[in-house]
Formats: structure tokens, C-alpha cells, sequence
């Protein structure tokens, strides 16, 4: 197996100017570039990157802080970011909170301790102020984690507002939505207080059931939805995530509630899994491959130390025609 040593002895220049050229770390003249090039070609020199990534005092890692692999938007969105980070040379290392703010400050103390080299997080299981304590790379996807921290987001108070006006205009007079958690700081609650604002303003009728933090799994929903059954009978619309969506369409429909006659249904997110049903269910659709690049390029500019950052990102959304409204 070819060494560095090799390629040197091949392009006939120094093995110092080899290991610049390689981590970026001096300049390298031109003609040398164009020869060190060709020598890991035909030598076939595959890099140690560990040895290149303790040399220069980084990991190759940036860690992804989700709050439950279960839920369909984190599913897709890691799968996103793992595609993004890949071409930048970086692997991904996912921590599934799943309510516990122990596991989140232990990949903190990670960070801390040069195991990753950034964090995108999308849980908020501790305080705000763990994360502004931390002068290391960090993005933040749908939390305000403070002036200092990159937030990126969906245009929520567009999508609730999409939906608010679909239902409307479906003749919906009734409404329950599922979501809303008002005591954190996020920009996700916009959809839901948008959503609600465009009801009263039409004069309909609307229920808001706030949630657990971070519970957004297929039975929550329907256990939750237990407590309110007679309600749901006498509503006629119902707005939720897509996993709720999907888990309240079965669970009306075993009630014998024809949807979308009876009760019409709308999700938020998009994902695939709402197409993968019959029918199709009625969402906005949040742009995850995008929102996935823009903390992947953030995330490789702070560690670069780009100063050209822009801290506040919002991508736009979109509604998807289903069945199911």
C-alpha cells in the first residue's frame, strides 16, 4: 500500500508539501499541486484520515441531536444531512434524545472533548442556556437557541396559515388542531398560532391540544385523541404533524367517521410516509433535503471559521393535495 512517503518520492517534492497540500493548511504552488494530483493517482494513495484528522484536531464528525428517530420528519431530515455531510468528507454521528437531557448533554460533552467536531441539534431537552455556554461549532434546526447560534427553519407561520385557509375554504366550521408546545422557544409554534389566528379571524370555531414535549409518536396521538372522542365526533376538520395525521385518520375511521366527508384531515411535514397510504393525506410540505443542506454548508462554515454566515434561515414550505380534505 502506498504511503505519503511514496507520493513525495513520485510528484519529486518534499513530503511536507504533500501533507499541506492534502489538509489545506499552506500554500502549494501550482505546478507541485498539478503533480502531487497525478502521483496519488497512479500510486492509487488512499489517505489515513484519522492520522490527517488528529493532525489537524478534528474528528471527521459532526454530531445530529434528534428528540425520536420514530417520527418521520427526523427520519428524513438525518438522512439528508448524513447525504450533505458525506460530500464535505464528514461522517455523522445521530443521538436520539427520546425525552432524556442526559443523553443530549453527553453529546455536548462530546463537542467539549473534540469527539465531533459540530453539533446540528433538533431536541431541546435542557435549557437554552447549555447550549449558549459552548463556544464550539452549532446549528441549530427549529430552536432559538440565541443571537450567537445559526437557526434554521421552515416558514411555519406560512404553513399553518396554508392550512388554516384550505380547511376554510373546505367549508370547515369546527376545528381541532394537535401540536402547539408554547412553553419553548421555537419557531414551530408559529403554525400553529398562525393557524389559529386565521380561524378566528373567519370566526371558526377551533381546539387546540397542546402536547407532551417531544412525544410525537402513532400512539400518543391516538391515546390523546381518546380523551377527546366525542369531540372529534362533532368537528369537522382536524390539523396535526403527518404521524398524527396518519394515526387520527385510522383512528376516525374505526369510528366510523368518513373522511373526508365527515372530517376532513390535514398533516405538516410532507414526508413520504404520507404518500404512502390511501389516501394520499393532505399536508404542507416542509422542503427537508434543503433545510438539511443549509445546516450541513452553516455547519462546514463555522468550522472553517467563515465569518460570511447568515444566522437566520428561513426555507419555504408548501401544500401538498391529498384525499384526505
Amino acid at each position: 500500500m502506498a504511503t505519503i512517503k511514496d507520493v513525495a518520492k513520485r510528484a519529486d517534492v518534499g513530503i511536507a508539501t504533500v501533507s499541506r497540500m492534502m489538509n489545506g493548511t499552506g500554500y502549494v504552488s501550482e505546478n507541485s499541486r498539478k503533480k502531487i494530483e497525478e502521483a496519488i493517482r497512479e500510486l492509487n494513495f488512499i489517505p489515513n484520515e484519522r492520522a490527517r484528522n488528529l493532525s489537524m484536531k478534528k474528528s471527521g464528525i459532526i454530531g445530529v441531536i434528534i428528540p425520536d428517530f420514530q417520527t418521520p420528519f427526523y427520519a428524513s431530515f438525518i438522512r439528508q444531512v448524513e447525504i450533505a455531510l458525506y460530500k464535505y468528507g464528514y461522517k455523522t454521528m445521530v443521538c436520539n434524545t427520546v425525552k432524556t437531557s442526559d443523553r443530549e448533554k453527553e453529546y455536548l460533552d462530546m463537542l467539549d472533548r473534540n469527539i465531533v467536531d459540530g453539533i446540528i441539534t433538533c431536541a431541546l431537552s435542557v435549557e437554552d442556556t447549555v447550549y449558549q455556554q459552548i463556544d464550539k461549532p452549532i446549528v441549530s434546526m427549529d430552536h432559538d437557541l440565541g443571537p450567537k447560534i445559526p437557526l434554521i427553519h421552515s416558514d411555519h407561520k406560512k404553513g399553518g396559515r396554508l392550512l388554516a385557509e384550505y380547511l376554510a375554504g373546505q367549508g370547515c366550521r369546527r376545528v381541532i388542531q394537535i401540536g402547539g408546545f408554547f412553553q419553548r422557544n421555537t419557531p414551530s409554534n408559529d403554525r400553529y398560532q398562525e393557524f389559529e389566528r386565521v380561524m378566528n379571524s373567519r370566526h371558526i370555531s377551533v381546539r387546540t391540544l397542546e402536547m407532551e414535549w417531544n412525544r410525537m409518536d402513532y400512539s400518543y396521538y391516538v391515546g390523546l385523541m381518546r380523551n377527546y372522542t366525542e369531540e372529534l365526533r362533532q368537528s369537522d376538520g382536524l390539523f396535526a404533524s403527518d404521524m398524527g395525521a396518519i394515526a387520527l385518520y385510522h383512528y376516525a375511521t374505526d369510528l366510523g367517521i368518513k373522511v373526508p366527508e365527515q372530517l376532513k384531515i390535514v398533516g405538516y411535514d410532507g414526508t413520504d410516509f404520507t404518500r404512502m397510504m390511501t389516501p394520499v393525506i393532505t399536508a404542507v410540505c416542509q422542503n427537508i433535503p434543503l433545510l438539511a443542506v443549509k445546516c450541513v454548508d452553516t455547519m462546514i462554515k463555522l468550522i472553517q471559521g467563515d465569518t460570511d454566515i447568515e444566522y437566520h434561515q428561513v426555507v419555504d414550505v408548501s401544500l401538498q393535495n391529498g384525499g384526505t380534505a
